[in-house]
Parts: C-alpha cells; structure tokens; sequence
C-alpha cells in the first residue's frame, strides 16, 4: 500500500506557457492560382503546392493525360507572387497533351505543331491588374532564360514562358 502522505505532491511550473511559440507560424499565401478552365484553386505560398501538386492541377483534364511541369515555372510564378502578394494568378494554358495541341492546330488556333506545352516546359498566364507588357517586364526583370511570348489582343491578353531556348515574341 502506498502511503499518499508521503508521495511527493506533483510540481507545477507557475511560469505562463507561450503557445504561439511552441508552434510554426502559418504559411503565407502569397497569390491564390485559378485555372481558367476548370476555374479550380490553389493557393501559392512558399512550399505549396508541390510541383506534384501543380502538375495534377495543370494535367489537360479533357485528355485525361498528365505530365509533370518544369519546376522552373512554378518557381516564376512564386517570384512574380511576391512582388503581389494576395494577387490571383489566372492559367490560360498548362499542360497539353499531344492529341489535344493537334486538335487545335487543325481548328486552326495558332499553336506550334511541337508546343512547349506538350513537354510540361510552358504555361501561359495573366495576374490580375498587370497589363500584358508590364508582367513581360517583370518575367525579364527575373532573369528568365526561357522562352517568352507576349499576347496582349482584343480577346486574349497572357504571357508564355516556357523553359525551351531563349527567345521573344508578341503574338495576335
């Protein structure tokens, strides 16, 4: 039998506990990415999503094909984020299939017969309240290597980058 007189009473550390200390801080979303065909969401922060995660979100659904994308874009997308934190990033065009881009070459949509898009190396895109030519500028002030187009017409107005060779166009 145990004497409960003489157990030791439990200590108690009277000193306050700071819970906002002893956990991580919530991560940041720095823009919200809409796809413009599925209308889907996903939330840009420093580690999300994963490029697994942007590679489903980016799959040509219709297809029901999926390649994984050059981490190189998503990794464009976060440095233009930054500079608008809180922004939404509109995808007009992620991953293609190659049935898909021929398809549309035949519709006669200007599209190269051995798109970037097919690779998983390129992705059109607008930021909401960037005009066309101010977003170009900003991908050139990232340093990008890759391939850049420009399409600022009446119905359709995004960027292309893709991680092909370095070139410069303006379409429509």
């Amino acid at each position: 039998m145990i004497d409960a007189a003489a157990a030791p009473a439990p200590s108690i550390d009277p000193s306050p506990v700071d819970l906002a200390a002893s956990t991580t801080p919530a991560t940041k979303t720095l823009a919200t990415i809409v796809h413009g065909h599925t209308q889907e969401t996903l939330a840009l922060t420093e580690d999300e999503p994963t490029i697994e995660r942007f590679s489903t979100f980016l799959a040509d659904h219709g297809y029901e094909q999926e390649t994984r994308i050059d981490p190189r874009l998503l990794d464009l997308l976060r440095t233009i984020a930054k500079k608008h934190e809180g922004t939404r990033i509109e995808i007009v065009s992620g991953y293609r299939s190659p049935k898909r881009n021929e398809v549309m070459r035949k519709k006669g949509r200007h599209v190269a017969s051995h798109s970037q898009h097919t690779l998983g190396m390129a992705i059109d895109f607008r930021v909401d309240g960037l005009a066309v030519p101010k977003l170009a500028a900003e991908i050139l002030q990232a340093k990008w290597q890759g391939g850049l187009g420009t399409y600022a017409g009446r119905r359709d107005r995004f960027v292309h980058v893709d991680t092909g060779p370095k070139r410069r166009w303006s379409g429509f």
